[in-house]
């Protein structure tokens, strides 16, 4: 083999790994369980869209139950009864001069949220509302605390996968618009199909189509959505583009280098 060969298959190695370094996951990231992205600050958490009032759902499941369907109904019925939070959510909070309450606290399995000293007590969360969670938690301070100063919001974690810029688990505050949860993920790619978006539970499809595609245009939140943690944000995109061909044909470069190298060494 010819010195001008050998040095040219030696770059291409180079060049393939160097590539491989750089480049985003295209494919393994969607199958596996990615890092939560960590808490939004809280200059982020000062502004917030309305958020489901007890009022509003029970007028909107007896409007939903007039109309027949009872499925629907039913679900927010439920929501009544149960509340919002599930375990594995987390709750942001602040209370004033208190910093060991300021902090983001996870959902326990029982529905609770267990705070550290002044409090040393879990806070039962079953039943309560999002829209109701800083207010509740002002009650329940107010028997550790003097009138305590508290903000409250809660988060949850949604997983935005397919064709956005880093794919993964989000921690998005649950009165954030549904393009929100888009943005956290760094937005869509050029080749995605945002009109066949879908939002999945558990791989139950809960909304899609034009349904999803005018939930966002009227600026629905995920609350609106009643988005629970774990859902997912799933947009299609189309097939692999020209980077993503380059970066399968340095793959097969690197291993075909490899090969070539291993069996010089083990040759002799």
């Amino acid at each position: 083999m010819s010195q001008a060969t050998n040095r040219w298959r030696r770059g291409a190695v180079l060049v393939g790994l160097a590539w491989l370094a750089a480049a985003r996951p295209a494919t393994g990231q969607e199958d596996q369980a990615p890092p939560v992205a960590p808490p939004p600050p809280p200059r982020e958490l000062t502004a917030g869209h309305p958020l489901a009032s007890r009022a509003t759902l029970l007028d909107s499941a007896q409007r939903i139950a007039a109309a027949g369907d009872t499925v629907r109904a039913g679900a927010i019925r439920a929501r009544l009864a149960e509340g919002d939070f599930q375990a594995g959510e987390r709750v942001w909070l602040r209370v004033d001069s208190e910093p060991a309450l300021s902090d983001t606290f996870t959902v326990t399995t029982a529905r609770t949220v267990a705070l550290p000293s002044p409090v040393n007590h879990e806070i039962p969360l079953r039943g309560v509302l999002r829209s109701e969670l800083q207010s509740y938690l002002v009650q329940q301070l107010s028997q550790y605390l003097r009138t305590p100063a508290v903000r409250a919001r809660a988060l949850v974690r949604v997983s935005v996968q397919g064709g956005v810029v880093r794919p993964g688990y989000y921690a998005v505050p649950a009165d954030a618009l549904v393009a929100d949860a888009l943005m956290a993920a760094g937005g869509t790619l050029p080749t995605a199909k945002p009109g066949k978006m879908r939002l999945e539970r558990g791989g139950d499809r809960l909304l899609d189509g034009k349904d999803l595609a005018q939930a966002v245009a009227q600026g629905r939140t995920l609350d609106d959505l009643n988005v629970q943690d774990g859902d997912q944000l799933m947009v299609p995109k189309e097939g692999a583009g020209m980077g993503d061909n380059l970066r399968f044909l340095w793959v097969l470069v690197s291993i075909t280098g490899g090969i070539v190298g291993l069996t010089k060494v083990f040759g002799h």
